[in-house]
């Protein structure tokens, strides 16, 4: 008997190890992994980086679409039908999903879903919250409505529409419950695989590190409590841009790092200071799967990702950050590895898995939205 089919439609879809990866692409990444154990799988992609030769050892088969180079109106105008047009192109006849899958910006999908296909909208971050996002500083909100525009206000009414909605914390479920007015019973919070293995070599000393993707990220803050402390070495990986001049010569600005288990090994203390509410936070999960600690703001999804209430502060006052630091660096490291353990089972593939299944399974019998 055949296996039951499932099309993913993402804009973006990077290969592994490529440059710029996000907390949402692992993440789907996991995802479609495990669901091309159960199914077969095709991802319809418009990622220009994701070229099929750089999957042919994955259990899923991409098909990449690049789209025309339009610009704003362009895309205004025709991105909506060229997301229906490839996708109705991959989903006819022998090739109909029994579920059809989109992510942030290809909701547009649903429209031209085969009756009998389930669609799912994974939904992982803010993107196609708006205007009306309380949860991003004013600035961003600008960003997200000129999405809303681009996806002319279909957002809504696509994720409604959809069989179900899979997200990454009880957060985020909360928040597309109450902006979305949907059922919080069709919203399926998918537990986060952690990857990365615990470090070989004691933490190095006096070493904080931090994840650098632009000021949201609260690199103003990392360089203040840096210059309170001469004494500890900074270490900013991620993006180069957008960092203040003028930075304290206990900081380095290490660049992007592919092996994430070798980056989280080379400081001791990780802090995920974001000025917004972050609608997860994998860099705190994979720092304490490494043998790290982590010191995350008390916002968002993040105090969903900690073991230890000394991981977890309120505000952004530099001298209660640096206090809470040299707290967290005198602390045994058996107790750090106590809180690696426990990261490591609470988000470990079995997890991950169980929860992909669980979750499967409820949509499936679920009374199926009308097409």
């Amino acid at each position: 008997m055949s296996r039951r089919k499932i099309l993913f439609v993402s804009e973006f879809f990077p290969p592994e190890g490529e440059r710029n990866q996000t907390g949402g692409t692992i993440s789907n990444r996991n995802l479609i992994r495990f669901l091309a154990q159960e199914y077969d799988v095709n991802v319809l992609t418009f990622d220009p980086t994701s070229k099929p030769h750089l999957f042919c050892s994955e259990p899923y088969k991409v098909i990449q679409k690049v789209r025309p180079a339009w610009r704003a109106a362009g895309l205004f105008l025709f991105w909506q039908d060229f997301v229906r047009k490839c996708t109705k192109d991959l989903a006819g006849g022998a090739n109909e999903p029994d579920f059809l899958i989109a992510t942030t910006s290809t909701l547009a999908a649903f429209d031209v879903a085969p009756p009998q296909a389930r669609c799912l909208a994974v939904v992982q971050a803010f993107e196609n919250f708006g205007l009306n996002c309380r949860w991003v500083p004013p600035r961003s909100r600008v960003d997200l409505f000129k999405g809303a525009v681009l996806r002319r206000f279909q957002d809504g009414r696509l994720m409604r529409h959809a069989d179900g909605v899979l997200t990454n914390s009880n957060f985020m479920r909360a928040a597309i419950a109450r902006r979305f007015r949907i059922e919080p019973g069709r919203i399926h919070v998918l537990k986060q695989q952690v990857d990365c293995e615990p470090a070989t070599r004691r933490p190095p000393q006096k070493t904080i590190g931090f994840v650098h993707r632009g000021k949201d990220k609260n690199i103003a803050l990392v360089l203040e409590i840096a210059r309170r402390s001469p004494d500890l070495t900074f270490l900013v990986y991620g993006h180069s841009a957008e960092i203040p001049d003028g930075r304290p010569a206990n900081v380095s600005i290490m660049g992007w790092q592919s092996d994430r288990s070798a980056m989280f090994a080379s400081a001791a203390v990780w802090l995920v200071p974001s000025l917004w509410a972050e609608p997860f936070g994998r860099v705190s999960i994979e720092a304490q799967a490494a043998d790290r600690a982590v010191l995350v703001a008390n916002c968002g999804g993040l105090p969903e990702t900690i073991f230890d209430h000394r991981f977890l502060i309120d505000g952004y006052d530099p001298e209660a950050w640096l206090s809470r630091i040299r707290q967290i660096l005198d602390l045994p490291e058996t107790e750090i590895a106590a809180a690696g353990q426990l990261a490591r089972e609470a988000f470990s593939k079995r997890a991950h898995d169980e929860a992909i299944l669980t979750s499967m399974a409820s949509i499936t019998r679920t009374v199926r939205k009308t097409k």
